[in-house]
């Protein structure tokens, strides 16, 4: 258990800095998230706010607030 700490501790207090690998990493994330994940939530919501509308034009509409 020590020496787990001693290498959690070593870890932390390493000072090199933040590197290229990094980086390059965080690139990829934010690239792979602009073309494959938010058009997909771009659908998703689309097809919920459809989902939505015609609920309330159905359900609620009709009987919270008849037109006479």
């Amino acid at each position: 258990m020590k020496k787990i700490i001693k290498k959690v501790k070593g870890y932390l207090a390493n000072d090199r800095g933040f590197g290229l690998y990094e980086v390059i990493g965080i690139v990829a994330v934010l690239l792979v998230a602009a073309f494959v994940v938010i058009p997909g939530f771009r659908s998703f919501s689309e097809g919920i706010l459809a989902d939505l509308q015609s609920w309330f034009d159905t359900t609620i509409s009709t009987s919270i607030f008849p037109v006479a």
